[in-house]
């Protein structure tokens, strides 16, 4: 089951994961978070290489990665990040998760979504409650798509997850052990 979760908590947890993180990076979670990974999973076949390459690359099992394999990234507690290097690290087998990720229903959201949580965002760092200041937001361009990580980010592996209240999603995750 999920629940609903402030911005606060997602940037807590963003921060605790990419210390080094800036606006663009702030962005992207936003963006991901109204829109989800539907960009992603046209091309199934594409998909399942990317992410069979990306986990190839991660540190071999055995090697804890930060934080746990589910980040929730929407207030709303549907739309999350599932970390590769964490799946890996507890056993998850690579084929199995990218069978339950190109099964999961689209999200077919709205610009407007986007758009709405981005001004929330602005409103949010102008009132000094996220530690983002607003004129270096306002200079971020809202439309831009989904952008790149900046360089100080650091590493980032992981796949989005449209809607964690979708039954067969949550199913899928469960026998993984990636959801509770």
């Amino acid at each position: 089951m999920t629940h609903t979760i402030g911005w606060g908590a997602i940037l807590d947890d963003e921060l605790a994961r990419h210390p080094g993180m800036d606006g663009a990076d702030l962005r992207k979670l936003v963006y991901q978070s109204a829109l989800g990974g539907d960009h992603l999973l046209g091309d199934p076949v594409r998909f399942a290489d990317g992410v069979r390459a990306e986990w190839e690359r991660l540190a071999p099992p055995g090697v804890d990665p930060p934080g746990s394999a589910l980040q929730t990234i929407d207030p709303e507690g549907r739309t999350a990040r599932i970390h590769l290097a964490a799946c890996r690290a507890s056993g998850v087998r690579v084929d199995r998760l990218v069978e339950v990720l190109l099964a999961q229903p689209r999200k077919n959201a709205s610009v407007e979504r986007f758009e709405r949580s981005w001004r929330a965002m602005l409103v949010l760092a102008e009132a000094g409650a996220i530690p983002f200041r607003a004129d270096a937001l306002l200079g971020l361009d809202p439309l831009m798509g989904s952008p790149h990580h900046s360089d100080g980010y650091g590493p980032a592996a992981y796949r989005i997850v449209n809607d964690l209240t979708d039954r067969d999603v949550r199913d899928g995750l469960q026998c993984l052990g990636i959801f509770r």
